[in-house]
């Protein structure tokens, strides 16, 4: 069983979601507090707390991007909303299995919601791309999504910069372009601040996940 450090205090998984969900989360994890994760490739990474969604659901995002770049779909379009891409299928097939088992169960399903041609889908994930609404909040450049809100991590510029190896690298977040476009997504630069790209173009990922 991994064992987590939070707040000088080592525990398991299964008792930090324990403290959270009874409403104490708070005295274990504070926004901006993180903890490591080793993944079953051996690819070390840092959950840190984004924010709470409530008393009882505490919003976590990976502090920097995963090892190997992705793209948001393997042609250059964003038809299909985040619902039907590529970046989706990825975070849920090839990155969700690499947590571990005790972690992953403890994941809180979000609920997701967005309109693609004219059609409202709701479903909900237990690993997801933030959405740009999480890291900008309120924007002119995408549609915001209920049960999106700006987390406190990334309230300034500076904290939305993730890096890989000492690189820092641009990273995709789940928002499509919304204008005339049907090529692009919303991404967080290199320097922090807003941007967007081709959706076949590779960028960092960096998933998070509700506790």
């Amino acid at each position: 069983m991994q064992l987590i450090t939070t707040r000088n205090k080592e525990i398991s998984f299964a008792e930090l979601k324990k403290a959270i969900s009874s409403g104490n989360g708070l005295e274990l994890i504070r926004p901006g507090d993180k903890f490591a994760i080793e993944l079953k490739n051996g690819e070390h990474v840092n959950a840190v707390c984004g924010g709470y969604v409530n008393e009882k659901r505490a919003r976590f995002v990976l502090e920097d991007c995963l090892a190997d770049k992705w793209r948001m779909n393997d042609t250059p379009t964003n038809k299909g909303g985040y619902l039907k891409s590529e970046g989706r299928r990825h975070v849920l097939e090839d990155i969700l299995p690499l947590f571990p088992d005790e972690l992953a169960e403890a994941f809180e399903p979000r609920f997701l919601s967005e309109e693609i041609d004219g059609e409202r889908h709701e479903y909900a994930d237990t690993l997801w791309i933030p959405s740009a609404t999480d890291v900008f909040g309120a924007g002119d450049w995408w549609n915001e999504e209920p049960n999106s809100f700006q987390l406190e991590i990334f309230k300034h510029e500076r904290d939305r910069v993730k890096e890989v190896a000492g690189e820092t690298w641009s990273w995709w977040l789940r928002s499509p372009l919304a204008s005339n476009s049907s090529t692009y997504f919303v991404r967080v630069s290199t320097g922090g601040t807003v941007n967007y790209d081709i959706a076949s173009y590779s960028s960092g990922v960096a998933p998070g996940f509700d506790l």
